[in-house]
């Protein structure tokens, strides 16, 4: 205790001013630390102090629950999101992707779109390619026509003829036989050039028919992917190896009978007629029956439903003139199975 604090306690109480003196001189000899006292000499309590520091944990427990539930708030927060399924799943797999970790899918969403993109950029080369080549051939097919025409015009134009010697003074004693030998050379010269560009004309004649029979067959073959899945569709029977014949002889001879050339069926033009040709025959020849069989039901007037026996001088109810009416409906139908008699079963229904 220093001498500043010892004469502020001499003011309160003269034992106290003692106790802290002797207090003090012994601070000054011994290392050991020394109780502090109260006004009145006596020892003064640590309870304060343990109050404190048994207060402290208290206060850092509050503090780690508020860090705990901070923590928690922002682990909910930083949950992701659950990742939309692929277009590559199919609505099977919705559950299995739904039961994968949100981490799976998006590595799994993140390797389908990757692949998506390199698919779609070696597509979308393929048809840059495609286009510059289509765009050269075309070119080249332009130049190739024009060269073709050029060529018809030169032979057009170009008429060789042989010299004829006596042009020349043969046998007239003024034989011009150098000028003579020179026509002939030019002459031989003309028709091999001639000869060539007839080649040429036919070669390019050649390319043109070959691309025309292949863009024709390409044309086929697009008409085809669409209108032959449907044609197989609407008529099954075609799928049947015992029927297909009988089928297709069908349609062949309803559209013979309609006014298309019989040659169009002929074996060497058949190959040119396509499914859509077959199929809108074959519904133009389902129309015409259909069209038939109603001329028919209505050229045959159908019998008038008997009315029902009712006793003399007993009123029949309204149920049982309907069941009766529907009766002679439903006998009606299943003995003539017209669309009119199935018309008047479901109107005698509604009413």
């Amino acid at each position: 205790m220093s001498l500043e604090t010892a004469q502020s306690a001499m003011t309160a109480d003269p034992n106290a001013q003692l106790a802290n003196a002797a207090d003090a001189f012994k601070a000054f000899t011994t290392e050991t630390p020394i109780a502090l006292r109260d006004d009145k000499g006596r020892f003064a309590s640590e309870q304060p102090e343990q109050e404190l520091d048994e207060a402290e944990p208290q206060g850092e427990a509050e503090a780690d629950d508020a860090e705990e539930l901070d923590a928690d708030e922002v682990a909910d927060e930083a949950q992701p999101e659950p990742v939309e399924r692929p277009a590559s799943w199919s609505n099977e797999d919705a559950d299995l992707w739904e039961s994968l970790p949100v981490d799976a899918q998006g590595k799994i969403a993140e390797r389908e779109a990757e692949r998506d993109r390199a698919v779609n950029q070696k597509f979308q080369e393929a048809a840059n390619v495609k286009k510059a080549t289509e765009a050269q051939l075309s070119e080249a097919n332009a130049n190739r026509d024009a060269y073709s025409q050029a060529i018809e015009q030169v032979l057009s134009m170009v008429q060789p003829v042989a010299p004829d010697p006596r042009a020349y003074g043969a046998g007239t004693g003024n034989y011009d036989r150098e000028s003579y030998d020179l026509a002939v050379v030019q002459y031989q010269d003309t028709m091999q050039t001639v000869q060539a560009l007839n080649q040429q004309r036919q070669a390019i004649a050649a390319q043109q028919e070959t691309e025309s029979k292949r863009a024709f067959q390409a044309e086929l073959e697009a008409i085809e992917a669409v209108a032959r899945p449907r044609f197989l569709a609407d008529v099954p029977e075609l799928t049947d190896p015992q029927k297909s014949n009988q089928v297709l002889g069908d349609i062949v001879r309803y559209a013979i009978e309609t006014g298309i050339p019989e040659d169009v069926f002929s074996a060497e033009s058949m190959n040119g007629v396509t499914s859509a040709e077959l199929h809108i025959a074959w519904k133009a020849m389902q129309y015409d029956k259909i069209t038939a069989a109603k001329g028919q039901v209505q050229a045959t007037p159908a019998p008038k439903p008997a009315q029902p026996s009712i006793k003399p001088g007993v009123a029949s109810s309204r149920s049982a003139t309907r069941q009766a009416t529907m009766r002679k409906a439903n006998e009606r139908l299943a003995s003539e199975g017209s669309i009119e008699a199935g018309a008047a079963v479901w109107k005698n229904f509604l009413t």
